[in-house]
């Protein structure tokens, strides 16, 4: 017997199977359920002590604020995410960053492009030679239109704030 995997809704678009209808017209996954405050969160959410739903493995920090778990106060009075380090420039970076030509820090998958610029891994060079994000088509006019999705990513490509 074939097993179902997406099912489609009543706005005619597919969903994965399980999810349904909520009360605002949405669709959720299997398992999300309706808070008391009238919105949709995942099963494993939970009620903090500031009345709020906060996702499973977030826990309460001294300042009042959920974080993910493991994340920790910096030397310079910040939070940061468990395993960032302390760069050679004395800031914090996540796990993975690296220094860069251009003497920064650039989060994993980042690549210096042709262009000197770093970007991330899932850009390419267009035909118009700038770097587009995965996604991106090249249209009659000889632009790239981006996923409506990846569309402020794409801004920050241009701009060269990518990475």
């Amino acid at each position: 017997m074939a097993r179902i995997h997406r099912v489609r809704g009543i706005d005619g678009n597919h969903y994965p199977a399980g999810s349904f209808r909520g009360d605002d017209g949405q669709y959720y996954p299997r398992g999300y359920f309706k808070g008391t405050d009238s919105r949709y969160h995942p099963a494993d959410s939970f009620i903090g002590v500031d009345g709020r739903y906060h996702p499973k493995g977030h826990v309460l920090f001294e300042d009042g604020v959920y974080r993910p778990e493991g994340h920790f106060r910096g030397s310079d009075g910040a939070y940061h995410p468990a395993h960032s380090f302390v760069g050679d420039d004395g800031g914090y970076h996540p796990p993975g960053a690296f220094l860069g030509q251009d003497g920064k820090y650039h989060p994993r998958g980042c690549f210096r492009g042709r262009d000197g610029r770093y970007h991330y891994a899932a850009s390419f060079l267009g035909e118009d030679g700038k770097y587009h994000l995965e996604g991106a088509r090249l249209l009659a006019n000889g632009e790239y239109q981006v996923p409506p999705d990846r569309l402020q990513d794409e801004l920050r490509t241009q701009q060269g704030v990518d990475c």
